[in-house]
């Protein structure tokens, strides 16, 4: 967007640095004071997915379709948590952001709401997921970045192992890492593969991603794909043939 047609409604600062929110003609962007969209809302349609990765994530409905708690690491502007609970009205929400000015944007310029299905908590994903219940979460998403990058937490083997133990049996753990720089993606990728026995990873069509899905298990509810992908205006179909052409070892016929 140039600056001549976008205006700033949100500036903040904390501990670790800027919080800023700008309108545009794309929308509302969430944004930590550099080039990258952390978050990205239409207010016309606030439930809406902007960014594919987002909607890619959600091939965790395919192991459990009607989700009854779910946990997002990494709130940001409230956009995944936003959707689900448009799509879910039952579904209970633990929502975990690190930085106090995000959860401020995503209240006060993104306009996500004070529900009582969502509990918004400030603290430190790992120091959650490692004192949170076990077998707690039918659905956890993960995406958690700092202007930098990926946090390092996701190359930890204890974080992920503390994941594993939290989700529920036929749930699904969606995470968002970026492939760059290399080391950090490969680090994470193998404290991942220590701590779940169903793993696959997806890449991205937009930016320099790739969306790891992990289980205890495989999906139980391929047969419902289509079905699923209307009733929320996904396209699983298309992601989903994407991870199996990316993923062979785990397809064989």
């Amino acid at each position: 967007m140039e600056n001549s047609v976008k205006q700033r409604i949100f500036s903040a600062t904390d501990d670790f640095g800027t919080v800023e929110v700008w309108r545009g003609p794309e929308g509302l962007i969430l944004g930590f004071g550099n080039a990258i969209e952390q978050t990205r809302l239409l207010p016309h349609n606030p439930s809406h997915l902007c960014f594919s990765y987002m909607r890619l994530m959600l091939l965790g409905l395919l192991w459990k379709p009607k989700p009854q708690r779910a946990l997002i690491l990494g709130m940001g502007g409230g956009a995944l948590a936003r959707t689900l609970m448009a799509w879910f009205p039952r579904l209970s929400i633990d929502a975990v952001e690190l930085r106090p000015a995000v959860v401020r944007a995503a209240h006060e310029a993104l306009g996500l709401g004070h529900d009582p299905r969502l509990r918004v908590h400030i603290m430190d994903a790992a120091e959650f997921a490692g004192n949170a219940p076990s077998a707690q979460y039918d659905l956890i998403l993960t995406d958690v970045f700092d202007a930098q990058g990926m946090a390092p937490l996701l190359a930890e083997a204890a974080f992920h192992a503390d994941c594993a133990r939290i989700l529920a049996p036929r749930g699904a753990l969606a995470s968002n890492l970026w492939r760059h720089p290399l080391e950090d993606y490969l680090a994470a990728t193998i404290a991942m593969e220590q701590a779940f026995p169903w793993l696959a990873f997806v890449s991205t069509r937009e930016r320099d991603q790739n969306i790891a899905l992990a289980a205890h298990d495989h999906p139980c509810h391929l047969r419902d794909l289509v079905r699923i992908g209307r009733k929320h205006q996904l396209e699983l179909p298309a992601f989903w043939r994407d991870l199996v052409q990316q993923n062979p070892r785990l397809f064989k016929p």
